[in-house]
């Protein structure tokens, strides 16, 4: 964890997973210009629990849009997104992703969230006009067609404020498979133990960003993971 407010971040995400899951079988979920696919990583290459349990931390690898997993240590993965941190009036950036269960026994809830990754939590980019409180965030279950974030699959102008853009995506399978290690290209594992997702990140075309010439924004996609009944 890079600041005190991305730690507060996850912990209260895999509150909320722990909630969804109590409270019943069905739960939502959220999400930069690559694909990444996100999956609960194995304990032993995460350092989680030898057999993670309901409730418990799994591990997470992604895996990008050559198919090549990569580990991810402690349970939750920090995925910026843009490259180019500059938005500009009208712009949207998209990316797409999948999200699996990587264990062969235990089943996963995930939480996401947009979160800023600067040191106050703000987004703030050096000394950089800060237009994170005025981009709208989009997440779409491309699996279901559900909209996790926001008010629509095809109009970013209905995303939400960063300061909302979170979910839990709801039961994924039990890998049913051997897990997948670094460098290790994607293969499917049990039906159900996948989701994808699309993200978008829309910069509106407003007089309030117009007057912050040169605004900035620094936000990444964190990916939490627990293991469910």
């Amino acid at each position: 964890m890079r600041t005190r407010t991305l730690v507060l971040v996850v912990a209260a995400l895999v509150t909320a997973a722990a909630i969804a899951i109590a409270a019943g079988p069905t739960y939502s979920a959220l999400t930069a210009g690559a694909a990444f696919v996100l999956t609960a990583g194995d304990a032993g290459d995460t350092g989680g629990p030898a057999h993670p349990g309901p409730g418990d931390p799994i591990g997470l690898v992604t895996v990008d849009e050559h198919e090549v997993a990569s580990p991810v240590d402690g349970g939750a993965a920090f995925l910026p997104l843009a490259a180019d941190d500059r938005y500009r009036p009208g712009r949207t950036f998209h990316t797409e992703l999948g999200i699996a269960d990587n264990d062969p026994d235990v089943a996963a809830a995930v939480s996401l969230a947009v979160v800023p990754m600067d040191p106050a939590g703000t987004g703030q980019v050096g000394t950089s006009p800060n237009l994170t409180p005025l981009l709208l965030v989009t997440v779409v279950d491309t699996t279901t067609g559900e909209v996790l974030v926001g008010g629509s699959a095809a109009d970013p102008s209905r995303g939400w404020p960063v300061a909302d853009a979170t979910a839990v995506l709801g039961h994924l399978a039990a890998r049913d498979a051997d897990p997948l290690d670094g460098g290790d290209r994607w293969t499917a594992g049990a039906p159900g133990s996948r989701h994808d997702l699309a993200v978008s990140v829309y910069c509106p075309d407003t007089p309030a960003v117009r007057a912050l010439d040169g605004g900035r924004s620094d936000l990444a996609l964190l990916v939490s993971g627990i293991g469910q009944p």
